[in-house]
């Protein structure tokens, strides 16, 4: 390990922190590309998270050969991402904090890089890089070019990754700190709790290495997706003031279609599809009233007797004009601007927000309602879209036949620049005046993003049929 010279001591203090669970094969590594920066002026907080390999020994021995620089923290239970953030938040001298994962590592101007973006731009408290992604063994296998949140990315849908992004360590004080009962995603939690608070920058360079290998954590999708959904609920808790928009559930029945009669009345896991919508809509606190709107009354007649045989919740029912709907399908828009109108001659007055809510997608749970509802408000969007991103090799139109779209999916990549999502037919949450003023979407769409399982809707007789098999 090279010997560091401190040329920098009047300079700010920055805190890095690793957090290390039997990760020992990478943590040495980790550490050295700290002790190489060209920036000095730092301080290094080892965490151990109850490791069973060597972690714990390289930790230690760094912390001996290097006292005035290192600390080393042993849990011997593992506490999670976010609380162990917080002991070294309470715990940090630094003006600015960056995490560094230990199968992670830094290029050398990283810090210098950070810390004098930081230092000439005072009304910035976060910035972030680019970064390699590596093979297991460390070789470089592509580069992550992050969008420039505010610019590129307005929404706040891509918010810095949550390692090597340097923030202000007041700022994040200010707001609490991490919030514990999320054991994820903290680069969502630092962009949301802050990016109105404090601005951010990006750094159009790599500033570390992001090693892909199978015991990622970033690997585990469900994990990180259900992490977001927590974070965006606190998030919305700190919004809620005196006045609560009304929102309200339209679930649109289509009683047949070609080779798929009675599709209302069709049973999934013992509970008919119409049942199943509206219960899990009825489960949301943020849903005010739920609309069942048909072109059947046959159907409208079926979710009274829902109703009234207490198998769901009263709700509002609405005959749409055979006229209306007399094509094959009837436009999204015009559907949910004939239930908030009906909405509006029961209540007296108008909606603030409708949400779509497709019959079909058996697996849309309470959640999903909520983080859109979340999202919409959070990212002050006309629109949010539930999708599913796109993991398959995507091709266009090019000059000489069909281009690759995404080809980093070829080397089990995602880039943000190449993600695709499509819509998965499940929740559509929009403002009213969007609705009436606009056309569907309005111009800033947000999303909330739904994983395959979840994503899965019945479309036909046999899809019921291959799950009771089951």
């Amino acid at each position: 390990m090279p010997k560091f010279i401190d040329f920098m001591d009047s300079s700010p203090l920055v805190t890095v922190y690793i957090p290390c669970r039997n990760y020992g094969r990478f943590l040495q590594k980790c550490v050295d590309s700290v002790f190489e920066q060209l920036y000095t002026n730092w301080e290094l907080i080892i965490v151990d998270e109850a490791s069973d390999d060597d972690s714990a020994e390289i930790a230690r021995d760094v912390c001996r050969r290097y006292p005035d620089k290192t600390t080393f923290i042993q849990n011997k239970k593992a506490t999670g991402l976010q609380r162990l953030a917080n002991t070294v938040l309470g715990i940090s001298k630094g003006k600015y904090m960056v995490r560094l994962d230990a199968d992670d590592w830094l290029d050398e101007c990283a810090l210098l890089l950070m810390v004098a973006k930081l230092e000439a731009t005072p009304h910035i408290g976060m910035v972030y890089g680019n970064y390699f992604y590596t093979d297991p063994e460390g070789k470089i296998i592509g580069i992550e070019r992050r969008h420039k949140l505010g610019n590129e990315d307005t929404v706040g849908h891509l918010p810095p990754h949550g390692a090597c992004t340097m923030f202000r360590t007041r700022a994040l004080k200010a707001v609490g700190g991490y919030s514990e009962d999320v054991n994820a995603q903290d680069g969502w939690e630092l962009w949301y709790k802050l990016y109105k608070r404090i601005g951010a920058a990006n750094l159009d360079i790599p500033v570390f290495y992001y090693r892909q290998h199978g015991s990622s954590l970033s690997h585990d999708s469900k994990r990180l997706l259900v992490a977001r959904t927590r974070i965006f609920d606190r998030i919305s808790e700190a919004l809620e003031g005196d006045y609560k928009p009304k929102n309200i559930a339209v679930i649109p029945v289509r009683e047949s279609y070609p080779g798929f009669e009675g599709v209302p009345y069709r049973e999934y896991e013992g509970m008919s599809l119409l049942e199943r919508a509206i219960l899990t809509a009825a489960q949301s606190d943020k849903i005010d009233r739920i609309i069942v709107s048909s072109q059947s009354q046959k159907v409208l007649d079926y979710a009274q007797e829902l109703a009234e045989t207490g198998r769901v919740p009263e709700h509002l029912r609405v005959l749409r004009d055979e006229d209306e709907c007399s094509g094959r399908n009837i436009p999204i828009r015009d559907l949910m601007i004939n239930a908030g109108s009906y909405y509006a001659e029961v209540e007296g007055v108008f909606p603030d927000v409708m949400a779509f809510l497709s019959m079909h997608a058996v697996h849309r749970r309470v959640e999903h309602i909520d983080k859109a509802l979340n999202v919409l408000r959070i990212t002050e969007s006309d629109t949010v879209v539930s999708v599913q991103e796109e993991r398959e090799p995507m091709f266009t139109h090019g000059e000489n036949g069909l281009a690759l779209f995404n080809p980093g999916r070829f080397q089990d990549l995602t880039y943000d620049r190449e993600r695709l999502y499509r819509f998965n037919g499940s929740i559509i949450a929009t403002w009213w005046e969007v609705l009436k003023e606009h056309h569907l979407f309005g111009e800033k769409i947000s999303f909330i993003e739904m994983s395959t399982e979840d994503s899965y809707q019945i479309k036909n007789a046999s899809m019921l049929i291959n799950n009771s098999n089951q």
